[in-house]
C-alpha cells in the first residue's frame, strides 16, 4: 500500500518549485487522486506574507498526471475556487510499504493509551455508482471512556478529496465505528454559500433582513464546509505501516 508518510509530491515550475506531503489518497478502478498539505498564500522572499496581496488558503490535488490548485478565501466574488489542470508539472515520489491491519480492540487499546503509534485507515464506499477507496492518516480519533457502554471509534479526517457529480471537491470525512456495525460515512465539503445564514426557525424580522442583504450582496460568497454527503454503507480498515 502507498505509504503516505514516506511519499511526497514535487511541483516543478520555471522559477520556483516546492515539495509537499500527501494528506490523503482517493482511488477508483481507473485513477488515483492525491490531496497534498495545504498552506496560506505566500511569496518567496524576505517578507513572504507581507508581500503577497491575497489572504487565502492554497492546496494542490493531483489527478493522475493533472495538477489542480484550490485557492480559498473566507469571502470572495469568484464563481469557483478550483483551478483545473494548471499548467505546472508535478513529480510524485511514491513509497509502498507492507501494512498490519488492526482489529477494533487493538485500535481502541492504542488510542486510549499513551502509545505513539500513528494509525491509518482505508475506507471503501460507493457513491454515484462508482466504487472508491480513501486512504488517510487518523490524526483525530474520538473514543468512549464509559466502561459500561458500547465501545466506539470515530475518526475524523481532513482534508480529503471527493468526487461529486463528476466534479472534484474536498472537505472532511467522519465515520462512527463500533465492533459490530458502522454509522453513516459522512463528508462535509467546501462550497460557496450566501454571506448570511438563514433558516425558517429564525425571528421573522431577522430572517427578512438576512435574505434582503443576501440579495443585495449576491455577488459576494462565503467559503465554508457546509455541503453534507451521507453514505449508509461503507467499510473501514485500520492499519499501521511496517
Amino acid at each position: 500500500m502507498i505509504n503516505i508518510d514516506k511519499s511526497f509530491v514535487h511541483f516543478v515550475g520555471e522559477k520556483n518549485s516546492w515539495r509537499t506531503n500527501i494528506k490523503s489518497i482517493l482511488s477508483t478502478e481507473n485513477k488515483k487522486i492525491f490531496l497534498v498539505k495545504e498552506c496560506r498564500a505566500e511569496t518567496v522572499g524576505e517578507h513572504p506574507f507581507f508581500n503577497h496581496p491575497g489572504r487565502y488558503e492554497f492546496l494542490g490535488i493531483i489527478e493522475d498526471d493533472k495538477t489542480h490548485f484550490i485557492r480559498t478565501s473566507s469571502v470572495d466574488v469568484n464563481k469557483g475556487n478550483v483551478q483545473l489542470n494548471a499548467q505546472l508539472k508535478n513529480k510524485k515520489y511514491i513509497v509502498e510499504s507492507n501494512v498490519d491491519y488492526l482489529s477494533f480492540e487493538k485500535v481502541s487499546e492504542i488510542v486510549s493509551s499513551d502509545k505513539t503509534n500513528n494509525i491509518y485507515c482505508e475506507i471503501e464506499y460507493e457513491y454515484e455508482a462508482i466504487k472508491y477507496s480513501l486512504i488517510s492518516k487518523c490524526e483525530y480519533i474520538n473514543y468512549n471512556t464509559e466502561k459500561n457502554s458500547d465501545k466506539y471509534l470515530q475518526p475524523i479526517m481532513g482534508y480529503v478529496p471527493f468526487i461529486l457529480k463528476n466534479q472534484l471537491r474536498y472537505g472532511y470525512a467522519v465515520l462512527n465505528v463500533r465492533e459490530n456495525r458502522n454509522g453513516y460515512l459522512e463528508f462535509l465539503l467546501n462550497e460557496k454559500t450566501p454571506i448570511f445564514n438563514t433558516n425558517t426557525k429564525q425571528n421573522f424580522i431577522r430572517l427578512f433582513i438576512k435574505k434582503t442583504l443576501n440579495k443585495l450582496l449576491f455577488f459576494f460568497k462565503k467559503n465554508d464546509f457546509t455541503k453534507l454527503i451521507s453514505i449508509k454503507n461503507s467499510k473501514i480498515n485500520f492499519f499501521l505501516y511496517d
